[in-house]
Parts: C-alpha cells; sequence; structure tokens
C-alpha cells in the first residue's frame, strides 16, 4: 500500500541457515538489504524467538545472548539509517528481552484485539465488492468475535465450494457455511452479556473510565476499560477490586446464580481479584500487614487464616458491587439486551449508555 519495498525475516529463518555464526550473518543480511533498498520496512515475524536474558531457563543462555546482542546491535544500526521502518510481530510479547522493546527500537507497541464489525465489514467488502451494505453487515455481526484469521479461513474456504460448484462466492453462499446456533444458546450469551455490563456500569461509577470496548465470542466475553488505580491509594485499589468482581455480583443480581465464568484461568476475573488483594496485604504496605513487605504469595503456601481474609474480603467486593448495580438493574438489564443484540459496542456506541453514571456516587468500601 506504502509502494515501498517489504523486507520479511524470522528468526527461524535466520537460524536455519547453520551455526551461530551463519544465523548471525543472514541477520545482518536483512538488515543489510531493507538499508540497500530504503525507503523500505523491515518486518521481523515471531520476535519472541530471541528470547530474554533474564528468563529462568540458562540452557544455551550464552547462545541466546549472543543472539540478543546481535539483533541489538543490528537495530540500533538501523535507527542511524534514515528510511527504515522495522516492525516486529509477536504472540508473546512477555517473553520477549526488555532491552529489545525499550524506546529507541520498538517505539511504539501495539495490541491487537479481535477485530471490531466495521473491520470485518472492511474484510468482507474486500472479498465481495458487489454485495449489499445491508448484507455485509449482517455478516459482520454473524463474524462477530472471531479473529481475522478464522474469518479468513472462512472465505477461502467458502470461495473454494463455490469455485467447485461453477459459480461465484456470495454473502448468501458464505452465510450458508456458517455453523448454526448451538441449541440453548441464548441463555448462557445473555448470562455472559449480563456479567459484562455488570463489569461496565460499575467501572463507569467508580471512575475506572473509559470502559472502551465490550464484546461477545465464542469463547465468552471481554471488557475493555481503564484502571481504577491511578495513585496507588488504598480506596483505587478497593474500586478495581470492586469491578473485577462486579460481573459476578450482577449475574446474582439479574439472573439469582452465579456461573464459573468469573473464574477459571489465570488470568480470570477471581484470578485478578485474589492476586490484587494478596498484594494489597503482602506487597503494597496498604493492607493486614501494615509496613512489612512478605513478596509475593505462594497459594499453595497460604494459611488457613489467609485463605478465609481473602475469601471474606472478595465476598465483601462483590456485595459492594451487587449495592452499586441494585439501582440500575433496568439499565443494566437493557444494556445486556443491547449487547446480546449488537455482539460488539466501542467506547462511542457506549457513551450514550454510561455517560450519566457518574463516578464518586457510590457507597464506601467495605473496612
Amino acid at each position: 500500500t506504502a509502494g515501498v519495498p517489504l523486507i520479511e525475516a524470522t528468526l527461524g529463518s535466520w537460524q536455519s541457515a547453520g551455526h551461530l555464526g551463519d544465523m548471525l550473518r543472514e541477520m545482518r543480511r536483512s538488515f543489510a538489504e531493507a538499508i540497500r533498498q530504503k525507503p523500505a520496512v523491515l518486518f521481523i515475524d515471531e520476535i519472541d524467538a530471541a528470547g530474554s536474558r533474564q528468563g529462568e531457563d540458562r540452557h544455551n543462555a550464552n547462545y541466546r545472548a549472543n543472539v540478543i546482542n546481535a539483533l541489538l546491535t543490528e537495530i540500533d544500526q538501523l535507527t542511524r539509517a534514515e528510511g527504515v521502518i522495522l516492525i516486529a510481530a509477536t504472540n508473546h510479547p512477555d517473553a520477549i528481552d526488555p532491552a529489545i522493546l525499550r524506546p529507541g527500537r520498538f517505539d511504539l507497541h501495539l495490541s491487537l484485539p479481535l477485530p471490531t464489525q466495521a473491520q470485518i465489514r472492511h474484510m468482507l467488502q474486500r472479498a465481495l465488492p458487489e454485495e449489499r451494505a445491508e448484507d455485509l453487515a449482517a455478516l459482520a455481526l454473524a463474524f462477530s468475535g472471531q479473529t481475522p484469521a478464522a474469518i479468513d479461513a472462512r472465505l477461502r474456504a467458502a470461495r473454494a465450494a463455490a469455485r467447485r460448484a461453477g459459480g461465484q462466492l456470495t454473502a448468501r453462499a458464505l452465510r450458508a457455511t456458517l455453523p448454526a446456533a448451538e441449541p440453548g444458546r441464548a441463555a448462557p450469551d445473555r448470562r455472559i452479556a449480563v456479567h459484562e455490563c455488570g463489569h461496565a456500569i460499575v467501572a463507569s461509577l467508580l471512575g475506572a473510565v473509559p470502559v472502551r470496548r465490550m464484546q461477545l465470542s465464542s469463547e465468552g466475553g471481554s471488557t475493555s476499560r481503564a484502571s481504577a488505580i491511578h495513585e496507588g491509594t488504598a480506596p483505587e485499589f478497593e474500586n478495581e477490586l470492586t469491578i473485577l468482581l462486579a460481573g459476578r455480583a450482577a449475574e446474582r443480581l439479574i439472573l439469582g446464580s452465579i456461573s464459573a465464568g468469573a473464574g477459571g484461568s489465570p488470568d480470570s476475573d477471581i484470578a485478578a481479584a485474589t492476586q490484587l488483594q494478596l498484594q494489597f496485604d503482602r506487597a503494597f504496605g496498604l493492607g493486614i500487614h501494615g509496613s512489612a513487605w512478605l513478596g509475593t504469595a505462594d497459594m499453595k503456601l497460604l494459611s488457613d487464616d489467609d485463605c478465609t481474609r481473602l475469601r471474606v474480603k472478595l465476598e465483601q467486593f462483590e456485595r459492594r458491587a451487587r449495592a452499586l448495580l441494585a439501582p440500575h438493574r433496568a439499565l443494566l438489564e437493557r444494556l445486556a439486551d443491547h449487547l446480546l443484540a449488537n455482539r460488539d459496542l466501542d467506547e462511542t456506541a457506549l457513551a450514550p449508555w454510561l455517560s450519566e453514571l457518574a463516578a464518586g456516587a457510590a457507597p464506601a468500601a467495605p473496612s
């Protein structure tokens, strides 16, 4: 699109050249090629393969250090050669050496969430340029919550099927390839919508704004928002804990029961709330241990008293979230229905629903 050369590389392709010296030679060759063709873009895919010198795995640590040091040298030289844009991609940013990510090497760090419906419509428009806008919008809604790779795979499969049938790909044919809704799916989807809207409403009430996006997908739901923690004060941590447990509270308020949706994985609501409460008590000097720093808690070694305190505190924050939601029950139900119908709401779409929820109108956190 920019009309400049794109030089693509991976750590794997460099390494396939042979031993360490061969790999470093191929790495330098890619950087030199980008400089030779400037203005150009150098794209390094799966850059996490470089690893980190700070990792606990010391196997081949010297080899890894040589690779990373050489990569840093090449990047630094590239920044002095105007006319080359360096881009890299990874699914595991936490595995990359911090020196690679610092400003001056990669100045911008951008995450790519699931595509919005507008972005899905753009993908479909390129594949189906003759279709009506309303048909593309309906298709985008059906694809909501899927990754670009999954959507592209569905497009390729549908195009191949149309070619075998001697015709062309149409919106109707593409829609026919989509799996039918699972029987009984409506109730779980509504529970997920209620859960996510609980997070959004309590976040708005407690000033963790903006609420940037809510989305339903085949894997569940997600809410993107700002943190309630700005200055690191105790009330801010308490507000963040309340928001984390607001989805669970919304389920209990509207549906009369809770599900496992707030727990499970290490990045779940309950896991995040558990870790935050333990940090509050043990590491931040704000909780029951006062100014003492006790370090990261080993969940397997928590005492019975610590477990009881943790359970009581999280239950208190869930009750606070429910008290916050109760006066806004009608809004919670209507917003959940709206999310269920649209599957994906961005900050602009959410503003009319959440703008009247004034921060500071919340009851105090439990003592």
